[in-house]
């Protein structure tokens, strides 16, 4: 008998070798690579790589991927901190499967990798960005509190960048952090 999506415990945890495949079966569903990866499903091996990549930064830099699994849900999602170009800062990626959209989960799992670069690191700034027509993903922004850096241009069109720095005086968002390993 399957539990109930809310009676899940949902945990975050590093990413290690053994999530390339759950990975990459999240990856190239439609709904979930539409804004991501270029608009095409990814290959394993680029799946691979990126996990690979992840595991190689050292815990202390506060940059990493982290999965987000339940009690027997498996890996339904995903958020990432990169190195980005600018000083002391990271962007955040994410992907969550669609049967968890609506739950608040995706707000929670990133809010979580933000919240601890913060407070573990000397990452001060994070970007995150989406195409124009990806409202959830500028809604989600939005709700954490980062605020419009620029206009940018992707390989499936026009974009925004949003940050959020330590220093902001914005609220935080009234969030329970997930549970991270």
């Amino acid at each position: 008998m399957s539990m109930p999506s809310y009676a899940t415990t949902w945990r975050l945890r590093r990413a290690g070798l053994s999530d390339v495949d759950g990975f990459h079966a999240l990856a190239v569903k439609p709904l979930v690579y539409r804004y991501l990866f270029d608009g095409a499903a990814p290959d394993r091996e680029y799946v691979a790589a990126r996990v690979t990549q992840s595991a190689g930064r050292s815990r202390e830099s506060g940059l990493g991927m982290w999965v987000l699994d339940g009690l027997s849900a498996g890996c339904v999602g995903c958020a990432e901190l990169r190195p980005y170009p600018l000083a002391d800062a990271a962007e955040v990626t994410y992907l969550l499967d669609p049967s968890h959209w609506g739950q608040g989960l995706a707000a929670r799992m990133v809010w979580t990798v933000i919240a601890r670069a913060f407070h573990a690191s000397r990452i001060d700034t994070v970007v995150a960005g989406a195409d124009v027509a990806n409202a959830a993903s500028l809604a989600l922004m939005r709700r954490l509190g980062m605020r419009f850096h620029r206009e940018v241009r992707y390989p499936l069109g026009a974009g925004f960048e949003y940050v959020l720095r330590r220093r902001d005086s914005c609220p935080m968002p009234a969030l329970a952090p997930l549970p991270i390993d």
